[in-house]
C-alpha cells in the first residue's frame, strides 16, 4: 500500500507510528477513530440543535433547491421537525437550518383576552396576516398507572390535551375514573388565557375527533372555525409519551405488590395446588368457561378461561365480565388479518419455567423461600389492560387468585363439576376458603350461565346466548336445535328495523348461518371476520348458483344481518364482522362470484350446461339452503382442540 507523501507533520507522525501495527492493533485504531468521528458529529449536532428551540422561524431548501420557510415544532436528537405555514410537516437536520431572526418583543405582557371581544379581534388579525392558527385537541391515554391511592385500585387516567398550531402543549388535564366529564369549552378557554407554554392567545381554527366535543366547541365560540376530523397528532404525542415516560417493562416482583410476605406465601401455596391438579388436563378447551362470583371480593359471574389443554401454556385466565372475554376470543382473528389486536383488560395465572422468568423475579421468590411446584411451574400473576400495557399487581389480586386457586382446585375433585363440561348437566358449587386470616366464598358455576348473563346485559331474546352454549359446552354439534334457533333468529331478524330498511327477502343471513355450521363447525353467534371472509369469497362462490351482480345485494344483506345482531344481542362478534363490510368486499365478492376457478364440481357442471357425469339428468339451479341443508360429518373432539389451541397460542404470543 502506498501512502501520500505531502502530509503534514501530525499526520506523518501517525502514520509512520500505523506501520508498525499489527492487523489486530489496526482493528482497534479503526474502531476508535469510527468512535471519535460518531462523537464529533454528535457534538457537533447538539450545537447546532441548541440554536433552535420549539416556535423558531427557520429557513432552508428542499430536493428542488427551494426555499422553504418554516416553524419549529420541536428539536430532536438527530433532526428537526417543523411545519412550514402551508401545513407540510418536514424532519430536516440542524445544519441545513437557518434561523429567521423577529423583532424583540418580549417586553410586551401578553394581554388578557376576553372570550367574547378579543378572540374575534385575534383571528382577525390572524385572518388579515393569512396565517392560520389550528389547535387540536381531544383524549389521550396516560402513559402509566396511577397506584398509591388510599381504597383506590391502580388506574390509567386519561388526559385531555390541546396542542397550538405547532404542537406545543398548552393545556393538559388528568382525569380519574370518578372525575365528571370534561368540559371542551372550558379546557380551551383555559388553554387561551393561561397556556402552559408561550403566552395567551386565540386560535383561527380548532379540530377535534369527536363529533359531541365540536358541536359544544361551536355554540362556545362561534368566531372559531371548529372541524371534526381525525386527529394523528394526538396520537403521535400519545406514541412519544408511552415510549419516553412509561415505567420498565420489567416483570414487577411479588414484595413490590404491597402485599404481606404471608399472604403472597399463601398464594404460592394456593398456586402450587392448582397446578398439581392439573385443570388443564380435565377441562376440555380453553372456551369452556367457568363463571366466578365471589361477594366479599367484588367478583360477580367473572368468566374463567383454563388454558394448557394442548400441552404448553398452562394456566388461568379471568375477565371481568362476558363482553370482555368475547373480545379477548378474536385476538388471534386480529393477528390473522395484520390488525392491530383490540386487547381488553384480563388478569391471568400463568405457570412459567424458570428460563423465562426474569431473574430478579427469581430472586424475589427464592430469597422468600416462596413454595414453587418445580422449576417448570414459576407462578406468574399478570394483568394485561387496555392499550397493551401492564397493569400493578395488587394484594387485591393475590387474594382474589389466592381464593380462586385453592376453590378450583377442590372443585375439581367433583365428579358433577367434571362432568359439567361435556354438556351432561350443570353444577353449582360453593367454596368457603380461608385467605390471609378471612373467610371467602367462592360460588363456581359451569357450564358458563350465558342465557341469564346475556339477557341482563341487555341482549333481545336468548337465542343467541343459547347457540354460544351449544358451541362451547357440548362434545358434538346439535344439528337439530341448530336448525330450531337459526330459524328463530331469522324470524326476528326478518322483523327488524335493520332487515325492513333492505330488500332483504332472500337474505344472505341464512347462507351465513348455514355454511359457518356446516363447514366451519362454527355458529353465527361466534362466527370471526376471518371465518366470514372464507365463507363470502370461497365456500358461497363455490356452491350458490347466483350472478356476480348480486354481490351488492349480497354484502348489503350481511352489513343489515351483523347490525342486527349488534344492537340486539351486543355481540361483539357482530361488530367485528361489520368492520370488513366495506366497499371494497362488494368489488371482491364480485370477482369472487364470477371466478370459475372458484366454482366446485357442482357448480361447474351446472354454470357450463354440461350436467353431472355418469349420466345423471342437467339439475336446475339450487334454491337457497335452508339452516343446515347439508349436515356432513362434524370435526372430532381433537380438531376441535387443536384449532382453539392454535388461537390460543397466537394470542399468548402477544399478551
Amino acid at each position: 500500500m502506498t501512502f501520500p507523501t505531502d502530509l503534514p507533520a501530525h499526520l506523518s507522525e501517525i502514520q509512520a507510528l500505523l506501520q508498525n501495527c499489527s492487523q489486530e492493533d489496526l482493528a482497534r485504531v479503526n474502531a476508535w477513530i469510527v468512535d471519535l468521528v460518531k462523537q464529533q458529529q454528535a457534538d457537533s449536532r447538539a450545537q447546532h440543535m441548541a440554536r433552535f428551540k420549539s416556535g423558531d422561524r427557520v429557513r432552508f431548501m428542499d430536493k428542488d433547491g427551494q426555499p422553504v420557510e418554516a416553524v419549529v415544532v420541536r428539536p430532536n436528537k438527530k433532526t428537526v421537525t417543523l411545519r412550514s405555514d402551508a401545513g407540510t410537516k418536514w424532519s430536516v437536520s440542524p445544519e441545513l437550518l437557518q434561523k429567521i431572526e423577529t423583532p424583540d418583543d418580549s417586553h410586551q405582557a401578553p394581554a388578557q383576552l376576553s372570550l367574547v371581544q378579543d378572540d374575534r379581534k385575534t383571528s382577525s388579525a390572524n385572518s388579515a396576516k393569512g396565517h392560520k392558527r389550528e389547535w387540536v385537541g381531544g383524549l389521550i391515554d396516560a402513559p402509566g398507572f396511577v397506584t398509591g391511592e388510599p381504597g383506590i385500585a391502580p388506574y390509567r387516567p386519561r388526559l385531555y390535551v390541546w396542542l397550538n398550531d405547532i404542537e406545543q402543549i398548552i393545556r393538559l388535564t388528568m382525569i380519574g375514573p370518578d372525575d365528571p366529564e370534561v368540559d371542551p369549552a372550558k379546557e380551551l378557554r383555559m388553554a387561551m388565557d393561561e397556556p402552559v407554554t408561550g403566552p395567551a392567545g386565540t386560535p383561527s381554527h380548532v379540530r377535534v375527533s369527536d363529533a359531541s366535543q365540536a358541536r359544544r366547541l361551536k355554540a362556545a365560540f362561534p368566531s372559531i372555525t371548529v372541524t371534526r376530523a381525525a386527529t394523528p397528532e394526538l396520537s403521535d404525542l400519545q406514541a412519544v409519551m408511552h415510549k419516553e415516560m412509561a415505567p420498565a417493562k420489567d416483570t414487577m416482583t411479588y414484595s413490590s405488590t404491597g402485599a404481606s410476605t404471608e399472604a403472597i406465601g399463601e398464594f404460592f401455596e394456593a398456586a402450587a395446588s392448582l397446578y398439581r391438579s392439573k385443570p388443564w388436563n380435565i377441562i376440555p378447551h380453553d372456551q369452556s368457561l367457568i363463571s366466578i362470583s365471589i361477594d366479599e371480593l367484588g367478583v360477580k359471574q367473572a368468566p374463567l378461561s383454563v388454558i394448557g389443554q394442548m400441552g404448553e401454556s398452562f394456566g388461568i385466565v379471568l375477565f371481568d365480565k362476558l363482553a370482555t372475554h368475547e373480545r379477548y376470543t378474536l385476538l388471534g382473528d386480529a393477528l390473522q388479518r395484520g390488525v392491530e389486536p383490540d386487547y381488553p383488560p384480563h388478569t391471568f395465572l400463568a405457570y412459567d419455567p424458570a428460563k423465562d422468568v426474569e431473574a430478579h423475579v427469581r430472586k424475589d421468590i427464592s430469597r422468600h423461600g416462596w413454595k414453587v411446584v418445580n422449576s417448570k411451574a414459576y407462578p406468574i400473576l399478570m394483568a394485561p389492560a387496555e392499550g397493551r400495557h401492564m397493569r400493578p399487581i395488587t394484594p387485591h389480586d393475590l387474594t382474589l387468585f389466592t381464593a380462586l386457586a385453592q376453590a378450583l382446585s377442590d372443585a375439581l375433585t367433583n365428579k358433577d363439576f367434571i362432568a359439567s363440561h361435556h354438556g351432561e348437566l350443570s353444577t353449582r358449587i360453593e367454596q368457603t376458603v380461608s385467605v390471609d386470616s378471612s373467610r371467602i366464598t367462592v360460588v363456581l358455576e359451569t357450564p358458563y350461565p350465558y342465557e341469564q348473563v346475556m339477557l341482563e346485559n341487555g341482549a333481545a331474546d336468548s337465542i343467541v346466548a343459547r347457540l354460544i352454549a351449544m358451541e362451547r359446552t357440548r362434545d358434538d354439534m346439535d344439528w337439530d336445535l341448530h336448525d330450531a334457533l337459526t330459524t328463530q333468529l331469522q324470524e326476528r331478524y326478518q322483523a327488524s328495523p335493520e332487515a325492513r330498511a333492505i330488500d332483504a327477502a332472500a337474505s344472505v343471513s341464512t347462507l351465513l348461518m348455514s355454511f359457518a355450521f356446516t363447514y366451519l363447525n362454527r355458529t353465527v353467534a361466534t362466527l370471526s371476520p376471518v371465518e366470514l371472509e372464507e365463507i363470502l369469497y370461497e365456500i358461497i362462490p363455490a356452491k350458490v348458483m347466483m350472478p356476480a351482480s348480486e354481490a351488492v345485494n349480497m354484502i348489503e344483506d350481511a352489513r343489515a344481518f351483523f347490525s342486527f345482531l349488534k344492537r340486539a344481542y351486543q355481540s361483539a362478534h357482530a361488530e367485528r364482522c361489520l368492520s370488513i363490510l366495506t366497499e371494497d368486499a362488494v368489488v371482491r365478492m364480485r370477482m369472487a362470484m364470477d371466478n370459475p376457478q372458484l366454482f366446485g364440481m357442482g357448480k361447474s357442471a351446472l354454470s357450463e350446461g354440461t350436467g353431472f357425469p355418469f349420466g345423471l339428468p342437467d339439475l336446475p339451479p339450487p334454491e337457497l339452503p335452508g339452516p343446515s341443508a347439508t349436515k356432513p360429518k362434524p370435526k372430532d373432539r381433537k380438531s376441535r382442540k387443536k384449532q382453539r389451541a392454535a388461537t390460543r397460542k397466537s394470542r399468548k404470543k402477544n399478551r
